[in-house]
């Protein structure tokens, strides 16, 4: 819940990845780039080519040594009043990057953030005392306050975990009314997993009967932004005939649409629908193609169905089919 990429394109985060980067490019030490695709700062300039590097690198010392000077800069501009530095502070505090892992120091300097308008410091404070974390207690009714702050503030992320308190009842009176509302705001304005998290309600009748048409719907929009998880899941359920709804062809070529973009399972599933002529015609070279895609990609289970497929017996089940959403 601390490094998702989900803010809104207004925060710019290169100041600091500019900081960061200049202490870790010439680091030998894994753990500064690995802490770095971490931390994930907003408009990083460097992840591909630390992706490169983490490739080739070959020591295998994670110790982060870039990192610890690149905090004590970081902390001298949130001393300066600099609400995107204090911001960083606390993420680094929650990660234990660069610095202890101390959630205590992270709540203060959230709530200077936040004292100085920085509205992702609402979202991140609000969802440790929802959940709790480390040594900082539950705390529903400061979570329900500070998400609020943010959903006000334009954090679409904030309401989509509004709606789902209010749709379960979690620290507030159930209001489904409310949180679907809150839930499609958060989707119309940006926030794709809102969808998902519709569907997944419809599909489930978790907090109301299940209305299967409306969970596709759902799903088919997310799909329809260019979300490879949401292309890969609803092609399955295309293909597997799924929650009342059948159709191959379209779900087939969501699941290659999804690999596309690398969607690790839609290779295997792929390859388990060709491997046992399930709602296609079973053609065992075109399995082997997809395990062999999904291998080459990094896909240890692809590799694992390609060592089953030498010899092995095959069972019409496809393993995790029964709950994938």
């Amino acid at each position: 819940m601390f490094n998702e990429d989900v803010w809104p394109s207004s925060f710019d985060d290169r100041d600091i990845d500019n900081i960061i980067w200049e202490e870790i490019q010439g680091s030998e030490s894994r753990g500064d780039l690995i802490f770095y695709l971490l931390h994930r700062p907003q408009k990083a300039q460097h992840r591909e080519e630390a992706q490169a590097r983490l490739k080739i690198l070959e020591t295998v010392d994670r110790t982060p040594v870039g990192y610890a000077r690149a905090v004590p800069r970081i902390r001298a501009l949130a001393e300066q009043g600099d609400p995107n530095a204090m911001f960083h502070m606390g993420k680094l505090h929650v990660l234990g990057i660069g610095v202890p892992q101390d959630m205590v120091s992270a709540v203060a300097w959230y709530e200077k953030a936040i004292a100085r308008g920085e509205m992702r410091a609402c979202c991140n404070l609000g969802w440790i005392y929802l959940y709790g974390f480390g040594v900082i207690s539950v705390n529903k009714q400061e979570a329900f306050r500070l998400l609020s702050l943010g959903a006000e503030n334009g954090m679409y992320i904030a309401k989509a975990s509004l709606g789902l308190m209010f749709l379960a009842g979690d620290g507030v009176p159930v209001d489904q009314q409310r949180g679907l509302q809150l839930l499609r705001e958060s989707f119309e304005e940006g926030y794709t997993n809102a969808g998902n998290h519709l569907a997944d309600a419809y599909f489930t009748g978790k907090f109301f009967p299940a209305d299967k048409k409306a969970g596709h719907e759902w799903l088919s929009k997310v799909a329809a932004t260019g979300d490879e998880k949401a292309m890969g899941i609803l092609g399955f359920y295309l293909v597997a005939g799924s929650y009342g709804q059948t159709d191959v062809g379209r779900g087939v070529m969501l699941l290659e649409q999804a690999t596309e973009k690398e969607y690790m399972p839609a290779y295997l599933w792929l390859g388990n629908f060709y491997r046992r002529g399930l709602g296609v015609t079973r053609d065992l070279d075109k399995a082997r193609e997809w395990f062999e895609k999904g291998a080459e990609a990094g896909s240890h289970e692809c590799q694992k169905a390609l060592d089953e497929m030498m010899g092995e017996k095959v069972s019409p089940h496809i393993p995790g089919s029964s709950s994938i959403h």
